[in-house]
């Protein structure tokens, strides 16, 4: 067969379909093709829309919800807190009027005194301990640092029972009730920017010790890493934790 004809067939015979060119094919089916894509891709984009506009609604009501929870939670936490502070306030006042009520400042604290006051004072701040661990996931760094703060004050005034200085244990008294106030109202000022600072658009400014050697506990995750950090490790209580926990380690291990 000559090449001449079978190019004519080819040109004429697209598709197998005979006397019908490929011109001929896609002249006739190109308009219904390209709708049929516009009209699934004006569809499939739609869908993405509605997709889109959901999770953007989910996602709107996920944090409206973790806000009405954080706002809840710090009404709760705050008359807690208020009512701790109301009687750490008075041990403190206690122990300041025993050191400046005479003149001859005779102010020690005798054993019954400090039984008296060390369970009022401890009772108080590990019901705060107990309901800050209990709510740990709403802010893990922050409130663990709190309740560090408040456990190494416990473990400092039960520490006092045995101290023969009485008028030593006035003063510690008088300091650790001072150190939890701070502590206390640290607390109170982060919570109230993580639950209204979005809402007011403004922040409470922190605490500012005229020592700086003092410890301040705010919202700043680095600051509360290194406030673990020096709970975890360098006070009585974090050093005991870490002793008893390799006495553990070593009882086991053997």
């Amino acid at each position: 067969m000559p090449v001449s004809e079978i190019k004519e067939i080819i040109a004429k015979s697209c598709l197998s379909i005979p006397d019908v060119s490929c011109y001929d094919v896609a002249r006739d089916f190109t308009g219904p093709v390209v709708t049929a894509l516009i009209a699934f891709f004006t569809v499939k984009f739609a869908f993405n829309q509605i997709a889109k506009q959901h999770q953007n609604t989910l996602d709107a009501q996920n944090q409206e919800s973790k806000r009405n929870t954080k706002i809840e939670l710090f009404k709760e936490l705050n008359t807690l807190l208020d009512q701790v502070s109301a009687t750490v306030r008075e041990v403190g006042t206690y122990c300041m009027v025993k050191k400046y009520s005479n003149n001859e400042m005779k102010y020690e604290i005798n054993h019954a005194e400090y039984l008296s006051l060390s369970g009022k004072l401890n009772q108080a701040l590990l019901a705060v301990v107990s309901k800050i661990e209990s709510h740990e996931i709403v802010n893990l760094k922050l409130f663990r640092a709190f309740r560090f703060s408040l456990q190494s004050i416990v473990h400092d005034i039960m520490k006092m029972e045995f101290e023969k200085d009485r008028s030593k244990v006035t003063e510690m008294f008088i300091e650790y009730t001072d150190e939890a106030q701070c502590y206390l109202g640290d607390f109170q000022v982060c919570m109230q920017n993580l639950s209204y600072s979005d809402v007011f658009g403004t922040h409470v400014p922190h605490r500012v010790p005229i020592d700086k050697s003092r410890k301040v506990i705010t919202n700043n995750p680095s600051d509360l890493d290194d406030l673990i950090e020096y709970f975890s490790k360098e006070t009585n209580w974090g050093k005991n934790n870490i002793k008893y926990e390799q006495e553990a380690i070593e009882t086991y291990r053997s």
